[in-house]
């Protein structure tokens, strides 16, 4: 099975799960925690997909990974996914809970990449025009890339608009 539709369906189930008890905010602050320890750590992959490390103590280093000690749904959530032997995915799952969180909740993601960081005067002109392109909340992202030597890139959602100096002059090459 791909891992896709599986990190899919577990973010899902757990999705649906978290909203039953009104705690998916909470469960996607603690998952997102999670996916920052993975980053900080790269030895915990290596952990969480060795075959030798036990169900319980993988477990054990998840559970320490995002302090989930005190809340009870992310423990369950970290037991179902290692005991049906799936805790290679669970980067994965956290990355399709968000997507799934974010739909469930009209959120639209909008990325601005610039050469030098955009100032507020953009993101104020700009939040409107996406608004009325847009349905639902929009959570607004700077950030900057000195290689785009100019102009700048806008993604929204899965669209892009590539209107940099660098992909202008990548087309003239390609056209010449």
């Amino acid at each position: 099975m791909n891992a896709g539709v599986i990190s899919t369906r577990y973010a899902r189930a757990i999705y649906e799960y978290a909203a039953e008890k009104d705690h998916e905010t909470a469960l996607l602050e603690q998952l997102q925690l999670l996916a920052q320890s993975f980053l900080k750590f790269p030895a915990l992959r290596k952990v969480i997909s060795d075959p030798t490390v036990t169900a319980e103590q993988k477990i054990q280093v998840l559970t320490t990974a995002c302090d989930a000690r005190e809340n009870e749904i992310l423990q369950q959530v970290i037991r179902l996914v290692v005991k049906n032997k799936r805790s290679g995915y669970i980067e994965n799952i956290i990355r399709m809970y968000d997507e799934v969180y974010r739909k469930a909740k009209g959120i639209v993601t909008v990325q601005l990449t610039t050469v030098e960081p955009a100032d507020d005067k953009i993101k104020e002109e700009l939040l409107p025009v996406i608004a009325r392109i847009t349905e639902g909340t929009v959570d607004f992202q700077t950030q900057t890339d000195p290689g785009l030597i100019g102009g700048f890139i806008l993604e929204i959602e899965d669209k892009r608009l590539d209107a940099s100096v660098k992909e202008q002059l990548r087309m003239m090459s390609y056209e010449l």
